[in-house]
């Protein structure tokens, strides 16, 4: 088999497992939607009333600070009316008989507008029929939820109150019901154990990522809550970079879950492809014992990975006592091994950052740091047989291809 054959299918079977990962996905969600809700709060009788906002108190929103565009609204409402009334719930109280549940930009609009024409307006209201406080909290984590996703430590108190007030609701349950992700669900809280890291997170100083990655070293027992503190304030105070923390805490991204098979494939299709090169120097029969066998030997008297910056195959001269003859002085063989090995992960790095942005998606990768983390994760062969399949996506893409490869491009195509 060609190598250029070899890295297209080993490009199709990632294409094919994307698709597949997709389809998982999307039942996955609908397997969800068939669930029975935990709540009735979406069934319940909804009725327009009409009120001056004196008769309207207004419970702690998840959302701290100004509200935006307050001004630009109240304007709206002047010009057009009110389109969408807030949502309410009934009190018990005959004095302030509403409490607002959903729509407190709106709320102040209105507010401005009675403050600027002097005197209150009768103003439309919908009210949810025996909605409980539970119930307000949660439509209204759902409502600021979805319309801009808070900052992780607002919504991990957010989600302590409903569990308050609810104490048999799961973080699992709260996701649910709101709409959020249950995994950041889990992380935000737990992150609330750690309060001094919680409050540099808070004041911006440190990322909810970078705390979790912090959070995970402690739970696994990489690092002791001490030390991480110390970790956390240094990165937040730019001592460290994000990168050092990672190292500092052990961390290793995690790899997606057809990782294994991912990884299987495309070793299988390198060593198709070195087979099929080797066969016409007598060489074929001892790589396939070696595919078989899962062993990973170079042939006798080469070092594959151990080449000079172009990463080539060299004799290694016995007499030299193993070195190869392109080793720095004083430089083992092993010790030339591994400078070529990391060059081909500094190498992986980089195409990850500069023009894999896919298959860096497909990964579970977010930025070119775990790019790096990620590529010297790999065992060498690996790492040849990623650069191998990446050098096929360059190659397609280049328009103007070296003449040496030509052919290489137009069998690609």
């Amino acid at each position: 088999m060609a190598d250029v054959d070899s890295l297209q299918n080993s490009e199709e079977a990632v294409a094919q497992q994307r698709q597949e990962a997709a389809e998982a996905s999307r039942q996955a969600a609908l397997q969800q939607l068939r669930k029975t809700p935990l709540a009735d709060t979406a069934s319940k009788a909804q009725r327009r009333v009409s009120a001056t906002l004196d008769q309207v108190q207004t419970s702690t929103n998840m959302r701290e600070g100004p509200l935006p565009e307050v001004e630009e609204l109240a304007i709206s409402l002047l010009e057009t009316g009110l389109l969408h009334p807030p949502l309410v719930r009934e009190t018990g109280n005959p004095d302030i008989p509403y409490e607002l549940v959903a729509g407190a930009r709106r709320l102040a609009a209105m507010r401005l507008v009675d403050e600027a024409e002097g005197t209150p307006r009768t103003w439309d209201l919908d009210v949810r029929v025996g909605m409980t406080r539970r119930e307000a909290l949660t439509l209204q984590f759902a409502e600021n939820f979805h319309q801009r996703k808070p900052e992780p430590i607002m919504f991990a108190r957010a989600v302590r109150q409903i569990m308050i007030e609810d104490p048999e609701l799961t973080a699992a349950e709260v996701s649910r019901i709101t709409g959020a992700p249950a995994d950041w669900t889990r992380s935000a809280l737990k992150l609330l154990d750690l309060p001094a890291i919680a409050e540099r997170v808070e004041a911006g100083d440190l990322a909810f990522t970078a705390a979790d990655m912090v959070r995970r070293a402690i739970s696994t027992g990489r690092v002791d809550e001490e030390e991480a503190v110390e970790l956390a304030a240094k990165a937040a105070d730019g001592e460290i970079t994000t990168g050092e923390l990672r190292r500092a805490v052990g961390y290793v991204p995690p790899k997606p879950e057809n990782y294994d098979q991912l990884a299987s494939e495309l070793d299988r299709q390198r060593w198709e492809a070195r087979r099929a090169a080797d066969a016409g120097e007598g060489r074929g029969d001892a790589d396939q014992r070696d595919w078989e066998s899962g062993g990973h030997e170079q042939a006798p008297g080469f070092s594959a990975n151990a080449g000079g910056l172009d990463g080539a195959a060299r004799p290694v001269d016995p007499a030299a006592g193993g070195a190869r003859p392109d080793a720095t002085a004083g430089e083992s063989a092993e010790e030339a091994e591994r400078r070529a090995s990391e060059l081909d992960a500094y190498l992986l790095g980089r195409v990850l950052n500069g023009i894999a942005d896919d298959y860096r998606e497909l990964l579970g990768i977010v930025d070119d740091e775990e790019s790096f983390q990620y590529a010297f994760a790999l065992r060498p062969y690996e790492r040849v047989a990623a650069l191998r399949m990446l050098a096929r996506k360059l190659l397609e893409a280049d328009r103007n291809p070296p003449r040496e490869l030509a052919h290489l491009a137009g069998a690609g195509a």
